[in-house]
């Protein structure tokens, strides 16, 4: 059993399992007087082509110049999604910031947390990517619950 929980990360892609996560995390975090920090990892090897082409077309600096649009545009939709996070946690009276963090979702969200070290992580069931309705379990939040050194909450 978790006696104390003052911080807890929560990863987030946007999705509505995402966004149910961050909910839930806000309400333990309400009883706890927990600190919470949201972050979403951002990787152009993630954004389906032009962004998987980079590696491929290093020398296209047409195809660079567009890929880096893309990703800035993102950065802004994703920073919009962890300030209102961040904004919803101030609501209820907890502390609450944000990280945006580079690479595989799985490896920084490991990453982060082995610095952070957080009491719980908690994180939507499903993302964005994949056939979703088909699996039991995101691949993401899956690895995540399976390698975490800390409790991990599933919210689906």
């Amino acid at each position: 059993m978790i006696e104390e929980i003052k911080k807890i990360l929560v990863p987030m892609d946007g999705s509505s399992y995402s966004k149910r996560a961050a909910a839930t995390a806000i309400s333990v975090g309400v009883k706890f007087n927990s600190k919470i920090t949201f972050i979403t990892a951002v990787s152009a090897q993630e954004i389906p082509p032009p962004g998987q082409l980079l590696g491929i077309l290093k020398n296209d600096k047409n195809l660079e110049r567009k890929v880096h649009e893309i990703i800035c545009t993102i950065r802004m939709e994703v920073i919009k999604m962890l300030k209102d996070q961040v904004s919803e946690c101030k609501k209820s009276g907890i502390s609450g910031e944000y990280e945006i963090l580079e690479g595989h979702p799985v490896s920084a969200i490991l990453n982060f947390s082995k610095t952070y070290g957080p009491d719980l992580i908690v994180i939507g069931s499903h993302g964005l990517t994949g056939l979703s309705k088909i699996k039991a379990l995101g691949s993401v939040s899956r690895n995540v619950s399976e390698l975490a050194k800390c409790p991990v909450m599933i919210v689906r």
